[in-house]
């Protein structure tokens, strides 16, 4: 869990990258005719610092909080539900903010297409892989067995495959890969501690192959 939000924290930077480039946040488009038609202006680097300690305070959060669970909540049974809806949550503040963002930030007057828009194209199909993940790690509670933690890894790999997708959404999506990862973990921890079952210890004075009903 600590070693995904070192990596989010590392590639914090790419967060700016899609809210400035991509999403187009406090930028406006130049008017047609103008010197600089059809290209963006942005605000500079400090415009964006509400934006970065927003989606920093979801990261810090979601990180300790998860840290928290791991270390202090040893039952699985409570543990497993608290990981697999922080990790819910971590996706859904990254991905509600950025679509807040793009639909209410853009001046988008001259621009082809309306900030929602932006963000479709930019973040939709990671959104949708991301949803994906977040829907199998729910599910992956309501099994027991192989089938568990086997949607577990299926709903962190699918989280993994939207940060690569998208890398703006890292700071918030890989740590909620990796509280899927620390729930898939329990799962098979606890599949491997019950084993396949025990035997009726057999008694005294019966014989082998045969136990008394």
């Amino acid at each position: 869990m600590l070693a995904s939000g070192i990596i989010a924290f590392v590639l914090a930077g790419s967060a700016v990258e899609l809210v400035q480039d991509q999403l187009h946040h406090n930028c406006g488009m130049q008017p047609p005719g103008s010197e600089g038609a059809g290209t963006w202006t942005c605000s500079d680097g400090i415009g964006y610092l509400g934006i970065a300690g927003i989606l920093a305070i979801g990261w810090l959060t979601v990180v300790l909080s998860g840290c928290l669970i791991a270390l202090l909540v040893r039952p699985s049974r409570q543990a497993r539900p608290a990981l697999v809806i922080l990790a819910a949550v971590s996706a859904a503040w990254v991905l509600g903010l950025t679509w807040y963002g793009s639909a209410t930030n853009v001046q988008d007057q001259y621009a082809p297409m309306t900030g929602a828009e932006y963000w479709l194209e930019a973040v939709g199909p990671a959104a949708l892989v991301s949803v994906l993940g977040i829907a199998l790690g729910l599910l992956s509670l309501v099994p027991t067995g192989p089938l568990s933690w086997i949607l577990g890894l299926v709903a962190t790999i699918l989280l993994i495959v939207a940060a690569v997708l998208q890398p703006g959404l890292s700071l918030n999506i890989i740590p909620a890969a990796g509280l899927l990862a620390a729930s898939t973990i329990r799962a098979s921890a606890v599949e491997t501690t019950a084993g396949p079952g025990l035997r009726r210890p057999r008694r005294p004075g019966t014989p082998r192959g045969r136990t008394d009903r």
